[in-house]
């Protein structure tokens, strides 16, 4: 590779990255450009690591690092103290098992650096997700009797929201683009929303986690002819498992076929399908 060819190529970020085993394959894809003699040994040497075949299985995500084996990396690497920070932290919120740990190391992400990616998309996407309203609030701009003012969206609205909050909600969503303003107030730009994979697992529970506890609260505050509780119990082969939960994400997108258009809806409903088994080890 040529000199010139060299400079273009720019040095992974780790800040920029939301999994570790992705920026350490670009990392090594990067050095083995610019330099001819770098090699997957010669990395985990430079390290002091033992094996580079344990390297190896980190980076395919067939094995972990230990707190050890991160302390070598980010010496091998040469990382500085804030980068060095976020890829521990970052290490052990992929590596996580439990709900608890992945949201600690997830907030020590965010603290770790104002300029990484994670920090990018929690002023954005995120806070669609962490809290419950935003969404509901989208959704509500298609009523054919809306109206654009905080204290009347925290009137209409169901949960304890006050009119200051849904002020903030609703200057969100005009910053995401999620809805824009017309002349007689608002409409929905844009309902699509997604959140990077790494970190979508979390957020999503933290969503319907708030879901939950509204429909406990609407199974006790609202009548029967307002609401619709009903479950079902029945056993069934392991085998089948992968297609019932396909059959329900197939009922989820019919559903959608109930769906007002912009300006002619009357109220906002949230459906909530819960799928899990009663039996383990059997």
């Amino acid at each position: 590779m040529t000199e010139s060819a060299n400079q273009k190529l720019k040095e992974p970020d780790i800040l920029q990255y939301t999994n570790y085993r992705i920026y350490l394959r670009d990392y090594y894809d990067y050095k083995k450009k610019t330099s001819s003699a770098f090699s997957l040994r010669f990395f985990a040497e430079k390290a002091g690591l033992s094996s580079h075949a344990h390297l190896k299985l980190a980076i395919d995500g067939k094995r972990n690092i230990t707190k050890n084996t991160v302390v070598k990396l980010v010496l091998g690497i040469g990382l500085d103290t804030r980068r060095a920070s976020y890829f521990e932290s970052l290490v052990f919120f992929n590596q996580a098992k439990k709900d608890k740990e992945r949201q600690i190391y997830y907030a020590q992400l965010l603290a770790a650096s104002p300029r990484s990616k994670l920090r990018t998309l929690e002023k954005t996407q995120f806070r669609i997700f962490r809290e419950w309203y935003h969404s509901a609030i989208l959704e509500m701009t298609s009523i054919k009797s809306f109206k654009p003012a905080p204290e009347w969206i925290s009137k209409h609205i169901m949960g304890d929201l006050s009119a200051a909050q849904a002020a903030e909600s609703l200057k969100l969503l005009l910053d995401l683009e999620l809805i824009v303003k017309t002349a007689n107030g608002f409409r929905a730009k844009n309902p699509l929303l997604t959140t990077d994979d790494e970190v979508q697992d979390i957020l999503v529970k933290l969503y319907h986690n708030q879901m939950l506890k509204l429909s406990a609260n609407a199974l006790s505050e609202l009548s029967g002819d307002q609401r619709d509780f009903s479950a079902v119990t029945f056993a069934i082969k392991r085998t089948d498992f992968p297609a019932l939960k396909k059959h329900l994400q197939l009922m989820r997108k019919e559903l959608l076929d109930f769906s007002a258009s912009s300006g002619e809806a009357e109220d906002i409903v949230q459906v909530n399908i819960q799928l899990f088994p009663l039996t383990r080890g059997v």
